[in-house]
């Protein structure tokens, strides 16, 4: 029997939710707008990823403050802000030591104004969460010889998983993840973005010009950082209900905000960045001769 609330000619609230396509289209010309300026940064480097980087820092320092700090939003801001963008430029100068400490000392400075512990970690933590990936996407970018590689190869495993995470849980559905953190996110999206990961990680492998066994250890690695990303969109949806906010912003049409639209990649980031800072030597093979 079905549900006597639901008239015959009303689709189930699953399908509903299944077959919404309204941002659709937002959200794939703001994509391709911001892939586009991405690549072109990330291929440029230098001053031009590290402007983009500034800026995505403003951007998600408001969007931070706004969520955890509604009623001290300015201080909260310029604290996030300073910290951050100290971080992306240190790195930019190739001195991310320098970075990670002025980063860690804005974000105890401003955690001095909250007199809880949530409130500590929700205003030390913003800049820790924001400054860190941003400062360490810079860093991997000017690692020579194979620092456009890496960050190229990001973009492609990163974005192929949100591709196809958001295609594979609107098409397929089924059960959620996670309902009381994030209501539309199923185990068929997930599944699908760790699998279209690991298939751009072996074509990375392929374009890099790899041996057959490095370009299976590039499938795998395209899993994992696939998988990550996801954890880290699935985090961002964690943040967001916990400050009761549906989005970050609204600076991006169709994906909310500058946080909502590249949580993923800063996951990756963090992860790609703690490799390459200690086993450096250890994964120079995987890139063979290069694009």
């Amino acid at each position: 029997m079905g549900d006597p609330t639901l008239s015959p000619a009303e689709p189930t609230p699953a399908l509903i939710e299944r077959k919404d396509w309204s941002d659709l289209g937002p959200r794939i010309i703001s994509s391709i707008v911001l892939a586009t300026a991405g690549v072109v940064c990330a291929i440029y480097g230098g001053p031009w990823l590290a402007g983009i980087c500034g800026a995505a820092v403003v951007a998600m320092s408001y969007e931070w403050a706004r969520m955890s700090e509604p009623a001290a939003t300015m201080p909260a801001f310029l604290f996030a802000w300073a910290g951050s963008l100290g971080m992306v430029m240190f790195a930019s100068w190739h001195m991310l030591w320098y970075g990670v400490a002025w980063m860690a000392a804005c974000a105890a400075l401003s955690a001095l104004r909250r007199r809880t512990l949530t409130g500590i970690i929700e205003t030390g933590g913003g800049t820790l969460y924001i400054g860190l990936p941003c400062g360490l996407f810079v860093w991997l970018r000017d690692r020579a010889p194979e620092g456009l590689e890496t960050i190229l190869a990001l973009f492609l495993i990163i974005w192929a998983a949100d591709v196809f995470a958001y295609f594979g849980g609107k098409l397929i559905g089924g059960p959620k993840v996670a309902v009381g953190l994030s209501p539309n996110k199923t185990w068929s999206g997930i599944v699908a973005g760790m699998l279209a990961g690991a298939c751009a990680g072996f074509a990375c492998g392929v374009l890099f010009h790899t041996s057959p066994h490095l370009q299976v250890v590039w499938l795998a690695i395209g899993a994992i950082v696939a998988t990550t990303g996801l954890m880290g969109d699935l985090f961002e949806s964690f943040l967001k209900r916990r400050f009761g906010v549906k989005d970050a912003s609204r600076l991006i049409p169709g994906h909310g905000g500058v946080l909502d639209r590249i949580d993923s990649l800063m996951a990756a980031t963090l992860l790609i960045g703690a490799v390459m800072a200690f086993a450096s030597r250890d994964v120079s093979v995987l890139f063979g001769s290069g694009l």
